[in-house]
């Protein structure tokens, strides 16, 4: 019987040490799942400032280059095919010209950047760098405004910039942003209905044009713009590996870390590391849109609190030349694009019509939403006020982050996306 008593109290106390043993595991995980979370800071306003900075000086995305270099070969050898065919002006002709190539990108896409690097690419070795450039020994023309022009000039703007060539001369038209030859109001369609009437129909030039989607969308069903295009490319979303491999110099540089607990809540796959997992989130969350992921990267990186405290007594007293940001251990938690705040219905107009556009001065949002500027002044303070919107110089635009967010709400409003 006392055999039986030492047997049970040995195995109380077994299972005593285990529990222990068990809870302190178990805690030593739950901290460390948790630390990283806790201790983390919001970058400081310069620091943030310096990584903006460089983000936005990352190269155009390689993928998007590649794409279009590969659809644009089948797009100028089907015009090539028939340009030794042309019809007499006065004889009768059938079918298309085959010399439209329309590029579509997310409409905060920066896509004038991403054509000018494409073009580079392609262009002849023996281009002249302070010349025009040329492919197969044709005239690259890139016809990119700095601003839109008055709704009533945008006619004449296209008379003006065409009336330099012979009719006989060939040549490759480049429109970066088709954006800022239109506006959504009753004059604003005049320097499309031009381009459409007599531009697109001379078959000697071979025209690339670009813009977004919802503008794409809007020419599209007043115009069927995809009657004038042999070829339509959709630019594709950028998988995790392509962001990843776009982000590197930056990650390698400040050796940011991606360990997070809120990364480990979202993924049961054990074989994949934190980086893989921060990647494939940050892919789903920006639609695969460079510059949506760009502004969601940044806003995920956080650094050590008592990194910030050494940080600042180091520079105090051994400033060194750099820019400051490998002082700081940096961490990444998990991306998410943020929820739109509260605001008064008919922002949602005032935003879509900034898509439609890509870029809108006051003046010209006024005149696309049919009202005066006063009418629309405290709408435009309220979505900068809360980061909706984004002013540079005189241009109002959406800011990407929220464009996920913007176009599911705009196509829970049935808006036409």
């Amino acid at each position: 019987m006392l055999g039986m008593a030492n047997f049970f109290h040995s195995l109380q106390m077994w299972l005593q040490q285990v529990g222990r043993s068990l809870n302190f595991l178990f805690l030593k995980e739950s901290r460390e799942d948790s630390e990283p979370e806790d201790s983390l800071l919001q970058l400081p306003q310069p620091l943030r400032q310096k990584l903006l900075d460089q983000l936005q000086a990352l190269p155009s995305q390689p993928s998007y280059v590649e794409q279009l270099k590969t659809e644009f070969s089948p797009a100028f050898e089907a015009w090539c095919s028939k340009k030794q065919d042309y019809p007499h002006p006065n004889s009768w002709d059938t079918g298309c010209h085959d010399n439209v190539w329309v590029i579509v990108s997310p409409s905060v896409a920066n896509l004038p950047d991403v054509v000018d690097v494409f073009l580079q690419s392609i262009a002849d070795a023996d281009s002249e760098s302070d010349k025009e450039l040329t492919y197969q020994g044709l005239p690259l023309r890139l016809m990119q405004l700095s601003a839109r022009p008055d709704v009533k000039s945008l006619r004449k703007t296209l008379q003006q910039q065409f009336s330099h060539r012979l009719s006989d001369e060939r040549e490759v038209v480049i429109i970066p942003c088709l954006e800022n030859y239109f506006l959504r109001s009753v004059y604003g369609l005049e320097g499309i209905d031009y381009l459409r009437e007599h531009l697109l129909n001379d078959p000697s030039r071979f025209w690339i044009l670009g813009l977004g989607e919802l503008g794409w969308k809007y020419l599209q069903a007043i115009y069927a713009l995809d009657a004038y295009s042999n070829q339509i490319t959709h630019l594709s979303e950028l998988s995790d590996e392509q962001l990843s491999d776009w982000f590197e110099p930056i990650v390698s540089k400040l050796n940011i870390s991606f360990q997070s607990s809120s990364l480990r809540s979202k993924f049961t796959n054990k074989e994949l590391n934190w980086r893989e997992k921060y990647f494939k989130t940050l892919a789903d969350e920006s639609d695969g849109i460079d510059t949506v992921a760009i502004q969601l990267f940044l806003n995920t990186l956080q650094i050590l609190e008592n990194c910030s405290e050494d940080s600042e007594q180091e520079q105090s007293a051994t400033p060194k030349p750099s820019d400051g940001l490998q002082t700081y251990e940096i961490r990444a938690k998990s991306p998410k694009h943020p929820s739109l705040p509260d605001l008064p219905g008919e922002s949602i107009y005032l935003l879509y019509a900034l898509l439609l556009h890509r870029t809108l001065t006051k003046k010209e949002l006024a005149e696309a939403l049919g009202l005066a500027v006063e009418q629309i002044e405290h709408q435009i303070q309220t979505l900068r006020k809360t980061g909706v919107i984004e002013q540079k110089a005189q241009s109002l635009r959406l800011t990407p982050v929220y464009y996920p967010t913007v176009c599911n709400k705009l196509a829970g409003d049935n808006f036409t996306l």
